[in-house]
């Protein structure tokens, strides 16, 4: 140590003899060297900064384009519908194809083409003239029957006293209980011919079977008509249907009692309410779907069956829940699931660190997930990212509203 200090001290000494001998033998050539000397030495000072700076402002540059650029969301409650889009053909909830049941030439309608009828009032009828002789017949051969069998009752009580006092044979006894029981059944028979054509006379009349409406006639009177002939077609007013046919893969999405809203073409400005009340138990094998009927409230008969109508069903609907894109949402296993949020670095505006936040979710609902447990109110959750996300990453992001990140699903 004390020979390198004395080396040191040596050359110090040498130099400074040097410089001041130089100095003395030319001072001006001294000074300009001097000059020179600082000039120079500022240059490469002056050079030494640019570069330094230069270099960090590209470097720090790299390193933010290196960050993982992400969009986030902010974690607010909401409400949220789950709807399902259809369209479909409005029905009466009962369609029937009018008949009569007796053979006959038709003779008028009571009602035009789209009047309403009330519960038992005749739609149309038959000419009745042929039933009516058939019913008088009957009437007649019934009162005539009829009066046989009580001439046949009194004569054996005459012959009944007449034998009590051995004035007649048992025998014409016999022969009296026996007419008795002859004309009881000839009385019968005649009234269940009485009954018929009765029942017949009333079956030329055709009644609504409910309140309803006639919807198409389709006989014209004079025609011949048998039971197998359409006469007309009757919608009933129990009730108005929307059919519609749903794919396959979208009918677990469904149930009965969920609300409908339906809309018309005849009606653009309304609304109309209604209630899925059945799913058909089998799917066509041809369109690949299944038939499902939804009820609707149509007091006024303002929908007529044959309509075309769009409906919106609402599947779920859920009210004050934190609701985040289910992409977001990390699985890990069946019971732990990481959701990432962005914590804010309050140095740097737009840039922040993730956290892979552990979160209790619950029902997925089209293409977002309840968060039941794990996010804060008015935190950042990733919502798009560009890149891999890790713990503790630096990334840079760019808040967004759910409206502009998530597209609502049409089904």
């Amino acid at each position: 140590m004390e020979k390198i200090k004395y080396y040191f001290f040596m050359i110090k000494d040498n130099i400074s003899h040097k410089v001041a001998n130089y100095r003395a033998q030319s001072p001006e050539r001294f000074n300009k060297v001097v000059r020179f000397t600082a000039i120079a030495m500022f240059l490469i000072f002056a050079g030494i900064v640019i570069y330094l700076v230069f270099f960090n402002k590209k470097a720090s540059e790299e390193q933010q384009s290196n960050l993982v650029q992400v969009k986030v969301i902010k974690v607010a409650k909401q409400d949220y519908t789950d709807k399902y889009t259809v369209m479909g053909t409005i029905k009466g909830a009962v369609e029937n194809d009018m008949r009569f049941e007796i053979d006959g030439y038709f003779a008028k309608y009571n009602y035009k083409e789209g009047d309403s009828v009330p519960k038992g009032n005749n739609i149309c009828s038959l000419d009745p003239k042929d039933a009516l002789t058939k019913a008088d017949y009957a009437q007649s051969k019934y009162k005539s029957e009829n009066s046989a069998f009580m001439s046949a009752k009194e004569r054996y009580k005459v012959y009944e006293d007449l034998f009590k006092m051995k004035a007649l044979s048992e025998s014409k006894l016999y022969e009296a209980k026996f007419e008795i029981q002859s004309t009881e059944s000839r009385v019968k028979a005649a009234l269940s011919e009485l009954e018929l054509a009765q029942s017949n006379l009333k079956k030329t009349n055709l009644a609504a079977p409910s309140d309803g409406i006639i919807a198409m006639i389709i006989i014209k009177p004079g025609e011949y008509i048998t039971p197998q002939d359409v006469v007309c077609k009757f919608i009933s007013n129990l009730g108005t249907n929307f059919e519609v046919d749903i794919p396959e893969k979208d009918i677990q999405k469904l149930a009965v009692g969920q609300k409908v809203k339906i809309l018309s073409d005849s009606y653009p400005d309304r609304e109309f309410d209604g209630t899925l009340t059945d799913i058909a138990p089998v799917v066509n094998v041809r369109t690949r779907t299944s038939n499902v009927k939804i009820n609707v409230s149509n007091e006024k008969g303002e929908l007529r069956s044959g309509m075309f109508g769009r409906g919106t069903i609402y599947l779920k609907e859920l009210k004050d829940v934190v609701l985040v894109p289910s992409d977001s949402v990390i699985s890990l296993n069946n019971t732990t699931f990481l959701v990432p949020v962005v914590v804010p670095d309050s140095r740097t505006p737009g840039q922040g660190f993730v956290q892979m936040r552990p979160c209790v979710i619950g029902d997925k609902v089209g293409d977002k997930t309840v968060v039941l447990q794990g996010l804060n109110i008015g935190e950042f959750v990733v919502s798009e990212t560009q890149g891999q996300l890790s713990d503790g990453a630096q990334v840079k992001y760019l808040e967004v509203s759910p409206e502009e990140e998530i597209i609502p699903v049409e089904y």
